[in-house]
């Protein structure tokens, strides 16, 4: 177990945290798997709120107030934890390893990583864990459950930024289909606004 050494600031949440429907739809793939079972394990873990273990550490810094005076103030950051796989040639010899971050679907799957670091657990939505590991260099993704074979899942880099181009040519489609439905219902309001008027010739009188 390793830390990472990327700090940020935040807030520890105790929030109520359900994910049974994200992990009844990766059992779900793991059993059987098809595009659509994929999608449906996106989808629910786009929805969802995961816990993530971060050592909380108090530093000090020097703040200033509006008479400019300086003081030092307790400062709180939290240093996320990694887990490292071992990366292997095709004869089975470790060549070295690769970081992720853990983050887990319930506090019972936060127990089962083992370590004597003593941790805080964040609450923190998938978006949030995903922009935390694309700004990590030294990060190749992050893993929900790793400790648990039937239901762990780890998101690379590269999905991650497969799912992001997904979300963003959906919201163009979106939007455009928005617009286009805008103009067609203001071409027929403004047809509707036509006056009723007919024209006759000198002939007709």
């Amino acid at each position: 177990m390793a830390e990472q050494n990327l700090q940020i600031s935040g807030k520890v949440s105790n929030e109520k945290i359900d994910n049974t429907a994200l992990v009844e739809a990766i059992n779900a793939m793991r059993k059987e798997f098809s595009a659509d079972a994929q999608n449906k394990v996106i989808n629910n873990a786009l929805r969802s709120t995961f816990l993530i273990p971060a050592i909380i550490e108090k530093n000090q810094e020097l703040v200033a107030d509006e008479n400019n005076h300086v003081q030092f103030k307790d400062k709180q950051e939290a240093k996320f934890m990694l887990v490292n796989k071992a990366v292997r040639d095709e004869n089975g010899n470790q060549t070295g390893t690769i970081s992720f971050f853990p983050v887990f679907t319930d506090a019972e799957e936060l127990k089962k990583m083992e370590t004597e670091q003593s941790y805080r657990p964040f609450a923190m939505k998938f978006s949030d864990i995903a922009f935390l590991t694309e700004s990590t260099p030294n990060v190749e993704g992050f893993v929900v459950n790793p400790f648990t074979r039937e239901h762990n899942l780890p998101f690379t880099k590269p999905m991650l930024e497969s799912i992001k181009q997904t979300l963003i040519n959906f919201k163009k489609s979106k939007d455009a289909a928005m617009v286009a439905a805008a103009e067609a219902e203001a071409q027929e309001a403004a047809e509707g606004e036509k006056p009723d008027i007919t024209v006759s010739s000198s002939d007709e009188q």
